[in-house]
């Protein structure tokens, strides 16, 4: 067993970084495109489904609809080098280790959790198993878990799944090692979280205070304590949508949460210190069951989403003025995923969606545990856009039912460098550093 060192150590000569300039009045240029149609084999409409960069951004973990994970790097000549790894089934969550690093070996690694197997830990370069955690029903059977989330010191993970969430020590894997936390401990019980716990997000002010969501009814989120385990500090209340996707908390403002849900055209924002009704949000075109990404600017300027048609969107979260400071169309389909690179002004973005012919039935079920255990990549269940007049009733992407092509399946690197070092309306006035 392998496990990654927490240790970070700091050279003397460090240079210390400082926020990327983002020239936000202008269409961003292209410099990297991948399209998922190259990997095509025997899978109908491969499509990028997440998309995320390391955190020092060095490289970047994908996953696609064939039920592949890809590492890729960049080279000096602007092109990508990538490895996948083929997984035996459905990608339900992947999440890079929390100081991952392509210059580092001993950190760089991620984990995976893959429908019925261990969630891993797999190394980054040769995608060989570090360790597994494994997560077991009352029937001995393995649970794959739809969210996952280090805690502040990365050396808890948290893996949340149908009415539960499992803990376990980065150090300890292997069975009976996870501590459970059931939301639910009976099936009449009030003011638990019921649901499969689709999203876990972890307050960026070392408190121990966690969000929950879940993809129950039309979702629910509630807050948690490292210190108080499976009772809930307090509830979120009015959440809008078909079920929570994703939560992420302001950087610099421990107060402030974003909630995302699918089947919803807004980006949530509360307070913590008042959890009755959202402080405000943001619009975006989301009525869909695919998990559409946001992202939080590291460095507490900019939250940034793209929609169902390929359009991304970015607001000033410094201001929380809800009109957004930059809109463009960059994707001709779902925008699967965006991510601002911490220390270069480049955004990643991937883009498709799961379609299917007009003569395929139509399945838009509720969002039950059953329907969405059975989901595919992400936690999603037969995920297609509002456009799509039918549904797969099959996650299987080897399915011989027809499907659409993705009008859009590319991975994309995007430069908005501003031209000059000058603060203008959409920029800020700070010098850009190259990731260390």
């Amino acid at each position: 067993m392998e496990t990654p060192s927490t240790a970070v150590e700091a050279t003397s000569n460090q240079q210390w970084p400082s926020a990327p300039i983002y020239d936000l009045t202008k269409r961003p240029e292209s410099l990297l495109s991948l399209d998922a149609k190259d990997y095509e084999e025997d899978v109908q409409g491969n499509f990028w489904r997440s998309a995320r960069w390391c955190v020092d951004g060095s490289a970047i973990l994908s996953t696609t609809e064939d039920r592949s994970i890809r590492i890729h790097t960049t080279t000096d000549n602007l092109s990508f080098e990538t490895r996948a790894y083929q997984q035996p089934d459905a990608i339900h969550s992947t999440l890079w280790y929390p100081s991952a690093s392509a210059t580092t070996p001993e950190t760089f690694c991620f984990v995976a959790s893959i429908r019925d197997t261990p969630v891993r830990l797999i190394d980054g370069n040769d995608g060989r198993i570090r360790a597994s955690y494994p997560i077991i029903d009352h029937r001995e059977r393995f649970i794959a878990p739809h969210s996952l989330a280090f805690d502040p010191t990365a050396t808890k993970l948290y893996c949340g799944f149908e009415n539960a969430i499992e803990v376990f020590d980065v150090s300890s894997p292997g069975y009976d090692q996870g501590e459970r936390l059931k939301l639910v401990r009976a099936k009449k019980e009030k003011g638990g979280q019921r649901g499969i716990i689709s999203a876990l997000s972890f307050c960026p002010d070392y408190s121990g205070t966690f969000a929950a969501g879940s993809f129950s009814g039309k979702g629910s989120v509630a807050l948690y304590s490292e210190d108080t385990g499976s009772t809930p500090l307090a509830h979120v209340e009015g959440i809008v949508g078909g079920g929570v996707t994703q939560i992420a908390w302001h950087p610099l403002n421990s107060t402030i949460m974003f909630v995302a849900s699918r089947r919803s055209s807004q980006i949530q924002i509360y307070d913590t210190r008042d959890l009755t009704a959202p402080l405000s949000s943001f619009e975006r075109n989301g009525h869909t069951n695919q998990r559409l990404w946001l992202d939080v600017d590291p460095w507490g300027r900019w939250l940034a989403s793209g929609d169902q048609n390929g359009t991304i969107k970015i607001w000033d979260i410094a201001t929380m003025d809800t009109k957004p400071r930059f809109e463009e169309n960059l994707h001709q389909d779902a925008v699967g995923s965006i991510q601002f690179h911490p220390f270069q002004p480049l955004l990643l973005t991937c883009s498709g969606s799961r379609k299917h012919l007009q003569n395929e039935p139509q399945y838009l079920d509720d969002d039950s545990s059953s329907s969405e255990s059975d989901g595919d990549s992400d936690g999603e269940a037969n995920d297609s856009s509002d456009v799509d007049v039918g549904k797969d009733n099959s996650d299987d992407p080897k399915s011989t039912k027809k499907r659409q092509p993705p009008s859009d399946s590319t991975l994309k690197i995007w430069s908005s460098k501003s031209d000059t070092l000058g603060e203008t309306s959409n920029t800020t006035s700070v010098t850009e550093s190259n990731p260390a």
